[in-house]
This record gives structure tokens, C-alpha cells and sequence, in this order.
């Protein structure tokens, strides 16, 4: 942990370095990663618990994760998050205050999150509180009250909401970029549609709600201080009357990568947003480590390639960013930059010259080692905390991974050599295959054509 911790302290330090100009300092040798002891148990019905003893400070999370998500909607937009929503609003025994009042006597409250492809209701207690805690989950997960006036509620919130997404150019920008990449997969439904949400009725919940929230698409991940013995008895006294429905099937995504280029008129807007990139393999297959790794260093990083270009030395955006957005079975890597208007064309061919550097010339090894360092300090972050731990657990079992690869992670990263991210920069980012999306003024149009390799590929 000392260890982990220099190379944290390195890896923030590297960004002032860098910007002044001067070489990162030399991080610790990295460690192994050795996860806390975790004990799986499944129920009859088909639920599965993993207890994870972790930390010193007396409080439990107890969190309910179910394969299910967006990709369930079916037609019936945001569905799924709306009964969500509704699962804290009542149940058989109690209603919306009584279920509040219940977690804050026990030091917490519920929370709910849907997501594509999963989503969760949760609690975060005081220790001793455990059991009572898995048995409040429980009444909220199998016997949900739903009313008509807290969907109405809760409908007119989300919609609210949703207009107001909608209406922001990196919105936009991003739901054009996921529909031309992923067609007519439900992964491209980045937002709902208004109508279809303020159709939705008590009957859509409860269906949703039954064939979704079963205890077969269920993971129970309890971490913390407790008691384990009389919180695994709760487990299996209040999660016993759980239906077991079938598990998800899901179709993955067939992609074929092809150049396109979608152009959103947003009339007098001071600056374009920008999204370019392409799939890319899922963190399932072995180049993925490696891709994460040429990603960090390209733009993924405040010290990247891409943004000390265009934010420090051009000043063309404030914050520019690469990133892979993974699905269950899919991932994209994608530039994300907001950039003055007049700029538009001259940021987007500096972004196209990072990509080249780096396909054409393997970086230097310092500068990859300092990048190394940066991600061994966020791994550990990344299992620092009661429900970072879970999200890890979760991420393993969601792509098909093994719990040793929290183990090897670090040993992966730190064996890539500079060619080697080279090679998976021009491998996996073929510029001719790269969908672009600008939203902007229509005069910045004009800025495109005179980018060559956007004339080229896009026929500009």
C-alpha cells in the first residue's frame, strides 16, 4: 500500500511535470494487487451473495444488483428508469417516508441507479444494522407498492429532465455518435423518447418490474464491517420468496466500423462539440489492458497527448477527452472536445495528427512508464472503498472475467512496451473507419473541408 500510494503521488505530480516541460519523476516499483477474501453463497431460487469483509470503519453497502437495464425498455422508453424510481417510493409493509425514516435510523438511506445494462438498489448502514438492512432491501426488491400518483411523479421529473438533456450540444452530440455507430441495437437509444415516457402506465412497471427484477439476473454484494453469520441468516430468510424468472439473454451488437460523418446545425453557436472515433474490442478480449493503457496516453489523461496539444499548447478547448464507453459485449473509443467555433477544423486535425504520432511512433518509454504510473495509482483508488470494491466484483462477473484479473492487472499494464501501444493505436484506430460528429454553426462547415484527411475519407 505504501508502495501504491508514491506512485499515486507520482502520477499527480506527473501533470504539473509535464505541463513545465520536464520528465515525470520515477515512480515506485508497482505490487501486486491482492483483493480481500470474498464468500459466495446462492440461493435456491438462483440469487447469488458475495460478503466481502472490508476495511475498519463500522458501516456495511449492501447493494442489489440486476442484469437489466435500458436494453429492457422494449419500446416502453425509460421503463426502467422509472421503476426504479418507484422501488423507494413504497412497499407492501411501509411508504416513501417510512422507508426513509427506516434507513436513517440505521445510519443511511436507499439509493436506486439504472444503467444500460444494469442496475442497482442499495443501502449504506451503520454495521450493526446489516441484517435489518438485507431484510428492508428485500421488502423493497419482492414486494414494491407502486401508486399512481408517484408515477406521475415521477414521469413528469424524468421528462423534465430529459428536455433538458436533450437540448445541450454534447447530448446531441453524443446520441448521433451511438446511433450511427450502433444502428439499430438498443445500445444506441442513448435518450428516451418524451411521448413513449408520458404513455407509461402502473401495468408497464409492474411488468417490467417482475420479469426484470428476478433473483436468476440478481447479484446480492454486501462489503464492509459485519457480522457475517447473522447477515448471511437474514439473506436467506428475506431473499427466500424472491422469484427466480430466467436470465437474460442478450444479443451483442454486430459492428462493422465505417467512415461517417454527421454534422448537427446549432445556429450562432460560439463553439462545435466533437465526437470522433469507432468500436473496438470489449474488455473481455486480451488487447483490452493494452487499449485502456494507448488510451490514457493519447487523451485520456489530463498530461495526454491529445490535450496537452489542443487545450495547452493551442487553446482551442478546455477539456478534451478520449475514453472507451464499454457495454456488456461492446466498447467504443471516442475524442470528446468542445472547441471555439473558428477553431473547429484546425482541432479536429490536430487531434487526427496525435492519433498518427502515435500509429507511426511508439512512444518513449518514460513517457509510457509515467502514464503506467498514473493508472497504478488509480487502480487504487479504484479498490479503496466498500462500493469500489463492488464495482470491480460486478465489472469481472458483467464481462465474463475471472477474479484474477484483478491480480494480474497491474502486472498486464506494466508489461506493455512502447511498440506494442503503437501497434494498438494502429490497429484499432483506423482513421478511414471513424465515425465524426460535429454539432455547431453551420459556417464551421466550411472549416471541415479544408482538413485533408477529413476530405479524404468523408469525401468532403
Amino acid at each position: 500500500m505504501k508502495n501504491a500510494l508514491y506512485m499515486l503521488c507520482g502520477a499527480l505530480l506527473l501533470n504539473i511535470h509535464v505541463q513545465a516541460k520536464e520528465l515525470p519523476p520515477q515512480g515506485g516499483q508497482p505490487q501486486d494487487f491482492n483483493l480481500t477474501q470474498t464468500r459466495d453463497i446462492q440461493l435456491d431460487n438462483g440469487l447469488t451473495v458475495t460478503f466481502v469483509q472490508y476495511g475498519k470503519t463500522p458501516k456495511v453497502t449492501l447493494r442489489l444488483i440486476t442484469d437489466t437495464g435500458n436494453v429492457d425498455d422494449q419500446g416502453k422508453d425509460a421503463v426502467s428508469d422509472i421503476s426504479y424510481q418507484l422501488l423507494t417510493e413504497g412497499s407492501q409493509t411501509l411508504n416513501a417516508k417510512q422507508i426513509a425514516e427506516a434507513a436513517a435510523e440505521m445510519g443511511g438511506q436507499v439509493n436506486t441507479s439504472v444503467a444500460t445494462n444494469a442496475s442497482f438498489l442499495q443501502m449504506d448502514v451503520l454495521s450493526e444494522f446489516a441484517p435489518d438492512a438485507v431484510r428492508l432491501l428485500a421488502d423493497l426488491a419482492i414486494r414494491p407498492k407502486f401508486a399512481e400518483a408517484d408515477l406521475q411523479r415521477a414521469v413528469a421529473n424524468f421528462v423534465r429532465d430529459l428536455k433538458v438533456n436533450k437540448s445541450q450540444a454534447q447530448s446531441q452530440a453524443t446520441e448521433a455518435f451511438y446511433r450511427a455507430v450502433y444502428g439499430d441495437h438498443p445500445y444506441a437509444n442513448v435518450f428516451a423518447d418524451e411521448a413513449k415516457v408520458e404513455a407509461l402506465t402502473l401495468a408497464d412497471v409492474q411488468s417490467f418490474v417482475s420479469t426484470n427484477l428476478v433473483a436468476k439476473r440478481s447479484h446480492l454484494y454486501i462489503s464492509g464491517q459485519f457480522d457475517e453469520a447473522s447477515t448471511e441468516q437474514a439473506v436467506r430468510q428475506a431473499f427466500a420468496d424472491m422469484s427466480g424468472g430466467q436470465a437474460r439473454t442478450l444479443t451483442k451488437p454486430s459492428l462493422q466500423a465505417e467512415a461517417e460523418l454527421v454534422f448537427i446545425a446549432r445556429e450562432q453557436a460560439p463553439q462545435s462539440t466533437i465526437r470522433l472515433g469507432l468500436p473496438v474490442v470489449d474488455p473481455s478480449h486480451p488487447d483490452f489492458v493494452g487499449l485502456t493503457t494507448m488510451n490514457t496516453l493519447l487523451g485520456g489523461a489530463f498530461s495526454s497527448r491529445i490535450t496537452s496539444n489542443i487545450r495547452e499548447d493551442k487553446g482551442y478547448t478546455y477539456s478534451p477527452n478520449s475514453s472507451l464507453a464499454t457495454r456488456v459485449g461492446a466498447a467504443l473509443w471516442y475524442e470528446g472536445a468542445d472547441v471555439t467555433a473558428e477553431s473547429t477544423g484546425a482541432a479536429i486535425a490536430e487531434i487526427i495528427k496525435e492519433i498518427k504520432r502515435l500509429q507511426t511512433e511508439a512512444p518513449a518509454k518514460q513517457e509510457l512508464d509515467g502514464f503506467k504510473n498514473y493508472l497504478s495509482g488509480i487502480y487504487v483508488l479504484q479498490n479503496s472503498s466498500r462500493t469500489a470494491i463492488i464495482n470491480q466484483l460486478w465489472n469481472l462477473k458483467s464481462h465474463g472475467l475471472p477474479l484474477s484479473h484483478l491480480q494480474t492487472y497491474l502486472q498486464k499494464v506494466n508489461a506493455l512496451t512502447p511498440q506494442q501501444i503503437s501497434a494498438l493505436a494502429a490497429k484499432y484506430l483506423p482513421l478511414d473507419k471513424m465515425t465524426l460528429v460535429v454539432v455547431g454553426d453551420p459556417a464551421v462547415q466550411q472549416q471541415l473541408g479544408q482538413v485533408a484527411e477529413l476530405k479524404s475519407v468523408y469525401g468532403l
